[in-house]
């Protein structure tokens, strides 16, 4: 079940120094808020290390490409034996 999140929390971090103004560029350089720089940082890096952290189903890929492979032959007989 997904919960959408209506309010914002506050949270104080420190930054290094050279973060800071990486932020501080990037939501000058975007015209957005520091804050919304961060979140997106954030966002981004949470979504790729879940993504990267997901098991692959090595079994059930290699039967999904089979099946590609035999629906592209299909159409391509399909197609030359319209012609």
């Amino acid at each position: 079940m997904h919960t959408s999140v209506s309010k914002s929390t506050r949270v104080t971090v420190t930054l290094d120094p050279q973060v800071a103004e990486w932020a501080r560029q990037a939501a000058d350089r975007q015209n957005r808020s520091l804050s919304s720089v961060i979140n997106a940082a954030l966002r981004t890096t949470l979504v790729h290390e879940s993504l990267t952290a997901l098991v692959i189903d090595e079994e059930a890929e290699l039967g999904a490409a089979y099946e590609d492979v035999q629906l592209t032959q299909a159409a391509e007989n399909d197609a030359s034996g319209a012609a």
